[in-house]
């Protein structure tokens, strides 16, 4: 049986086309586990509710520690499965447990989801996957990494428009300890992304990298389903003579995660 189980809050829709898909991650105790899926009876009439579909568990593992980078899985190539016959990419609802993140590395630590999305149906800055930040503020990913106090450091990341009729204009804040800065999409000719930059000087021996969306976007095309600007290739290197860092976040092994959709 998963430890824990969480609630899905199906109040927010975040496409017009009436369904989402989304994420859970749990930590495998046994050869075998019990998935059970139950609908709490919140709604005010008790003959509705949610529709599921198309249920997929995909086992996860912890990235390799990438050298001359104190982020973990900051390509986020590692995730939950992706269904190809889904163009909505996958919601990654609230996870404040990193040790059971169905993004590895990474905690979504807002009352929103961010969307895990792929090359095949999104533009992503690099490699085949990324994450859109939607709704704000309200959508926030963040990482604890391993640094040196007082020493100088870089964080630089990729910053792109996921090609699904944003409404522009996009940016993101970008945190690394106690520096913040507002980045806009400004990307030149036809490039769909742009790198950017923040230099900081770490306090701790780990800090905290984030990032949510300024903006509360939607798409142009139905002017209700959310988006917003994509973030990838996430990085964190010393710099200024100081030594270059390995990030470890002291994760358990991940079990599997387990992919819905919802109708």
């Amino acid at each position: 049986m998963p430890p824990a189980s969480q609630t899905i809050d199906l109040q927010t829709l975040y496409s017009v086309d009436g369904w989402n898909s989304y994420a859970l991650a749990y930590q495998a105790e046994s050869d075998d586990a019990r998935v059970v899926f139950k609908n709490p009876g919140m709604e005010e009439d008790p003959t509705c509710g949610p529709i599921l579909d198309n249920v997929a568990i995909k086992k996860l593992f912890i990235p390799d520690k990438p050298k001359d980078n104190a982020v973990i899985n900051g390509d986020f190539e590692e995730g939950p499965w992706m269904f190809k016959n889904v163009s909505l990419g996958v919601l990654l609802p609230t996870n404040l447990d990193e040790e059971t993140s169905s993004l590895p590395g990474w905690i979504v630590e807002s009352n929103r989801a961010v969307r895990y999305v792929d090359s095949d149906h999104y533009s992503v800055p690099q490699g085949k996957r990324g994450v859109e930040l939607l709704s704000g503020k309200e959508g926030i990913i963040s990482q604890m990494v391993e640094t040196t106090p007082n020493k100088q450091y870089s964080l630089t990341f990729s910053l792109g428009d996921a090609g699904d009729s944003c409404k522009k204009p996009l940016a993101i804040m970008a945190f690394a300890g106690d520096q913040a800065e507002a980045i806009h999409f400004s990307p030149t000719g036809n490039m769909t992304y742009h790198n950017a930059n923040l230099t900081f000087t770490a306090k701790a021996e780990r800090t905290r990298v984030a990032f949510y969306s300024v903006y509360y976007n939607t798409r142009t095309d139905d002017k209700s389903s959310l988006c917003g600007p994509v973030v990838d290739d996430v990085t964190v290197w010393g710099v200024s003579g100081s030594p270059k860092v390995l990030g470890r976040l002291g994760l358990g092994l991940l079990g599997m995660v387990l992919a819905l959709a919802f109708a």
